[in-house]
Formats: structure tokens, sequence, C-alpha cells
């Protein structure tokens, strides 16, 4: 399954009828193929969206995007603007807000597809997309569904990977047309922040929404952490009286949202007055065991999932469910089924010792990740992480606080460290440190840092990789490079391996 969709056409002046028009030239009746953002993107009769941008407008292109056969452009402009030179054959639309016009014409060209699904999303700092995929394997016992998120867009076992954590509105429509066709009747999708913000997701009439955990993260676009939390919760204000929302009740902000809801609720966590709750549960480096008391009844369940957020993140999945319906034998047989998500808490190694693979990368879902496999006892907990360049820089010391509060050792190496230098990024982190703490090592070069903790590592001992999870790629400033903490893992291990075997 590809997102474009051959011969799809409407007419301008149909797909503007709940567009803030300010003015326009040239005819509204005409054709349109297509829209896109990207003027690359651009086919012949296609609708260019000249979208203003943090760094530039989007009009910069609006040469490339007639080069390309765009039959009209939309755009905004703010009052102290120049009036862009467009040419006078080209059919061009001011629009209040650009973005806001771009999900509502996407939502036109595709029929309003979402509107005859159910749709499922799922926001918070932390847990959205292994809660996405926990729900996407539950209800895909008895509904058609498909899944979009960090891991791609997902749908009758094709995946066509994306660059977002939420796409934009045009490929979220455009792939839907095409899942709904072949018979998707349900989604599930995780709901960034910045995507609610930029109205991504505007369009898409949700039936539910699930709430996981909120810490800081992504400031370097929200600035404060009140607009990021607002930007949360445009995703509960779009649920009405027949809505449900899933909230954890374990989170201080869980609270908060529960206040301001208009819809119907269902909480999970593991505090007492949560609808979900755990009354029995145990953990080990096998996964989770646990019975679950829940709206409908009580749910007994072993998963192959790991430590305390995992049982959290079955909670929200477990909630869903229920509301939608979903037999508890379904629910618990999907869940024992579960195998760990690329990246997420993922146990790749047990033998004299442990190795996972996280893509913890904020302070909060360090110190939850690290506290969660202290449960499983290990003889020494060894991190090795670093911090993505060109990001929100606050993190970063927060992260070191967290690692050296919770972990026995910690490798401070190399993340993504895009336009910066990996050794700035690095002292940021250890500036979190205590000042009586030493038992870290720092390692810019993250292949070496992962061969050192595995050659550290005794028996008992439990390693975990963090920050890139499911990425296999390393993003340096003038270059982008093949790194995968699976592959580098496996295959420090191997060596490992050979030397004992050579040294018996």
């Amino acid at each position: 399954m590809t997102m474009n969709i051959t011969n799809k056409t409407a007419y301008l002046d149909e797909l503007l009828k709940k567009v803030d028009v300010i003015s326009y030239s040239g005819s509204l009746h005409i054709e349109i193929t297509g829209i896109q953002l990207d003027s690359r993107k651009i086919r012949p009769k296609n609708c260019f969206f000249a979208v203003r941008g943090y760094k530039e407008n989007g009009l910069k292109y609006l040469g490339d995007a007639i080069a390309q056969g765009a039959s009209c452009v939309i755009f905004e402009s703010k009052p102290d603007d120049t009036f862009p030179d467009i040419p006078l054959l080209l059919t061009w639309v001011q629009v209040k807000n650009a973005r806001v016009a771009f999900s509502r014409i996407a939502a036109a060209f595709y029929d309003y597809v979402t509107d005859s699904m159910y749709n499922i999303g799922v926001t918070g700092t932390n847990g959205k997309t292994t809660v996405v995929s926990l729900i996407h394997a539950i209800f895909s016992r008895e509904h058609k569904i498909a899944k979009i998120g960090t891991l791609g867009m997902h749908f009758d076992e094709k995946t066509e990977k994306t660059s977002l954590t939420t796409p934009e509105a045009v490929d979220i429509f455009s792939y839907l047309y095409k899942a709904h066709q072949k018979g998707c009747t349900h989604l599930v999708m995780e709901a960034s922040s910045v995507a609610l913000k930029l109205h991504r997701v505007q369009d898409i009439r949700f039936s539910q929404a699930v709430f996981t955990t909120f810490s800081g993260d992504h400031l370097d676009f929200h600035g404060t952490m009140d607009d990021y939390f607002d930007s949360k919760l445009i995703l509960f204000g779009k649920m009405g009286l027949d809505d449900w929302a899933v909230i954890n009740v374990d989170d201080p902000m869980g609270l908060k949202i529960l206040e301001q809801l208009n819809c119907r609720y269902v909480t999970y966590g593991y505090s007492e007055n949560a609808d979900v709750q755990p009354l029995r549960y145990k953990f080990s480096q096998e996964g989770i065991q646990a019975n679950l008391r829940t709206p409908k009844g009580h749910i007994d369940f072993k998963s192959k999932l790991v430590g305390r957020v995992n049982l959290l993140n079955i909670m929200a999945a477990v909630s869903s469910a229920v509301i939608k319906g979903i037999s508890l034998e379904n629910i618990s047989a999907a869940i024992s089924e579960f195998k760990p998500v690329k990246g997420r808490l993922d146990m790749i190694y047990k033998g004299d010792f442990g190795v996972l693979i996280d893509y913890a990368h904020t302070d909060d879902a360090m110190e939850r990740l690290l506290q969660s496999l202290r449960e499983l006892a290990p003889q020494r907990l060894i991190i090795v992480f670093g911090a993505g360049g060109s990001r929100d820089k606050t993190k970063r010391p927060r992260m070191g606080r967290a690692a050296s509060m919770n972990a026995d050792f910690v490798f401070v190496t190399s993340d993504n460290p895009r336009q910066e230098d990996p050794e700035s990024i690095v002292k940021d982190i250890i500036a979190g440190f205590p000042g009586n703490f030493n038992n870290y090592a720092v390692e810019v070069d993250r292949q070496k840092a992962i061969k050192k903790a595995i050659n550290m590592a005794q028996k008992g001992d439990l390693i975990v990789v963090a920050g890139k999870g499911h990425e296999d790629y390393q993003v340096f400033k003038d270059r982008t490079v093949h790194f995968d903490d699976y592959e580098v893992a496996a295959q420090e291990l191997d060596l490992l391996s050979k030397e004992k075997e050579k040294n018996a």
C-alpha cells in the first residue's frame, strides 16, 4: 500500500467550503489532483500549500512548485508582509490559517474518510508508541484497524515509514483513504503535542483520547511547559459528550485533565481510585504476570513486556478496549501474545547478564525506565545514553541527574548530535551529576560506549542502551550514517562470546 492515490481528483471550490478564505484570484472551479506542502512532491494540477514555517515562508518555493505543474497556491499572509508576487495565470487563495486550511482541504479531498471510522488518539510524553501498538494488537482480534505513529503507518500487515511521529494531514488522510477501501474501520494513532498545535489532526473525528504521561520535552518547540501541556489538551477538547477519555491518574497532570473533560472517561493506574488497576502483579526479566480489575470484570494475563512502566501501558490499552467492548478473553489473549515493541524496553539478550534497548530520551522516561528495571533486582544497573543535539537543551542535566540517581554506572555518549558539538552535549549532561558522583565514563563514540558497557558487565548485571531505540541512523552536522543499537549490541555480544570461547 502506498500513500499515492491514483486518479483521485476534486474541484478547488468544493474543497474550500469549510475554509476561512480572505481573498483569491483566478478561477476556483479548477480540478485538483492532489495537495502538497513540499514543492518537490508537486505533480501536474496539484495544489501547493505555502505554509509559513518557523524558519522560512513556503512561498519561497512557489517558483519550484509552478515548475513542477502546480495549478494553484494557498497561503496566509501577516499584515506586515509584502504581498507575494504570484503569476496571474495561477489561481491563488489567501486564507486565515494555512495549517488549518491544509487539514480541512486534505480531509475534504479524501472524502472525510475518518468520519466513518472509529478513531483513537494517544498523547503523552512517554508510552505513546507501546500503547498504540497494544491497542492495535487487542482491537485486531475483533476489528480491521490501522495504526499510525513513530514506527510508521500500518494496516493489513503492511507498514509505510514516516519521518514524523504524527504525519502531516494529507499523508494521514491519503493513507487511510486507501486503507478504508481495503476494509479498515478503526484507527489508533499517536497524537504528538507538535502535531496537535500544528493542526495535523484537526479534522480527525476521535472517539477516544488516551493520556499516558506528562513531563518536560519539546521545549525547543513549545517554549514553556504550559504551552506543551495546553497542546496536549487540544486532543481532549475535541471530545464530545458521547466520546471517551482514558486517563492515567498516577500522573498529576492526568488529574488536571479530568477537571476539564466534557466527555465520559475511564481512569487507569496503580492508584486505588483507578477504574482499571492491578490487584496482583509480579515483575521479572521474563515479563509481567498480573490480574487487572476493570469495569467489565477481572483480567489475568502473562506478558512478555518488562517492567512497571509497561504494566501501566497495558492498563491504558485495556481501558481503551473495555470501552469499545472487546471481550476480556480477547484482551487477555492479545496481551499474552504481544511481543515487545522495537526499541521500547526490548530485552535483546539474556545470558550471564541482560541487555535492553529503549527509546527513553527525557529525564522522566529515563527515571521511570531505570526504576522499572531496578525492580527486576539486577546486581548492577548500567546505562548507556546521550542526548539529541539541536533540541531541548534544558533536559540534558535533568537526564544526567536521573541516570546518576537510578543507575549503578553511567556511560555518557552521543545520540544524534546534529548541528552541535558532541562534547558540548556531554558536558551539559554531566552538569546534572551530583558533585560526589564518580561512577561514570565518557565515550563520545556510541559504538565504543556500547562495547565498553558489554565488556564491563558481570553475572547478574543489566545493561540498558537508551535514547535511540528503533532508529537505525545517527545524525551529525555534516552527514547521516547508518547506526543501529541492535546491530552494534549484537556484534559486541558476539565478539565477547568468541573471546570467551577462545580463552576457555
